[in-house]
């Protein structure tokens, strides 16, 4: 008579694979004390809130030891702390955020992967999302939401973006230092002016003046012929009359003719002239 094989249940091996997993996590990452979930829980909550400020520690004593030793020494003395380069790099720039400013908390809600991805970026970028603001044109909550891979490759075009923008404006400095120097060389190679030039300008200077005088001086020879016109148009004046009321005038009149002779002979004979002033007329 044959005898029958013992057949286990699906659902059995499976259990005793949860059970076989669950002894493992117990022996590799418990504490030595049963499982409870709230404590577990909490434990976790305590070591993610203090990733960054870890991060943070390590990196100042990463740096400090930087500042006291050459640069092959400081990397045997990674070696001596079980750290490689990479690894030291992320949490010294951690420290140096930190030290600029950057509230640790921000951090710790990046997580280590996220902030290992940001802390390639420009400074300025990753202050702006640090303070709450957006990481370029990401929305500061979508940055949470985003896969690692989808994160790197926005960083990626983070990156090239302001390489890009740092190459216009270096372009444009480049061009700017061009049309200075051309216009210095041009400003070089420029002969003074002659005394020739110097008083032509001179000239020119007076222009906006002397019209405004000549239009005086006609405007005021107007009036005064306007005046006169007036008096020969008072009713029943007569010669007499009218000569005994200019006659009142008569100084400020022989100013005018005088001025008006000497106008006449400066036209006539312009020269130039050392020490011809207005009291001499």
């Amino acid at each position: 008579m044959a005898r029958t094989k013992n057949k286990i249940a699906p659902e059995t091996k499976a259990l005793d694979k949860m059970q076989a997993n669950r002894e493992m996590a117990d022996r590799l990452y418990g504490d030595g004390l049963p499982f409870d979930l709230t404590r577990v829980e909490t434990i976790g909550k305590t070591h993610t809130a203090n990733w960054a400020q870890e991060m943070v520690e390590a990196g100042r004593c990463y740096l400090w030891i930087k500042a006291y030793v050459e640069h092959g020494e400081f990397l045997e003395s990674l070696k001596r702390m079980g750290v490689n380069h990479t690894g030291s790099w992320f949490a010294i720039r951690a420290a140096q955020l930190v030290a600029e400013g950057v509230n640790c908390s921000a951090l710790n809600n990046l997580g280590t992967t996220k902030f290992k991805l940001l802390s390639v970026l420009e400074k300025p970028v990753v202050d702006e999302y640090l303070k709450g603001g957006n990481l370029g044109e990401i929305p500061h909550d979508d940055v949470a939401e985003m896969t690692t891979r989808e994160l790197e490759d926005e960083v990626r075009k983070l990156r090239e973006k302001v390489k890009k923008t740092e190459a216009v404006v270096k372009e444009k400095i480049r061009q700017k230092d061009e049309q200075i120097a051309h216009l210095e060389l041009e400003n070089e190679n420029r002969l003074p002016p002659t005394k020739e030039q110097v008083a032509q300008a001179a000239l020119y200077g007076l222009n906006k003046e002397y019209t405004i005088a000549l239009a005086e001086v006609n405007s005021s020879i107007r009036n005064v012929l306007s005046l006169i016109a007036k008096a020969e148009k008072i009713e029943d004046v007569n010669v007499q009359q009218l000569n005994d009321w200019m006659g009142q005038f008569d100084m400020e009149m022989n100013t005018f003719r005088g001025l008006s002779e000497c106008w006449t002979d400066v036209l006539d004979n312009l020269g130039p002239q050392k020490d011809w002033r207005i009291s001499d007329l």
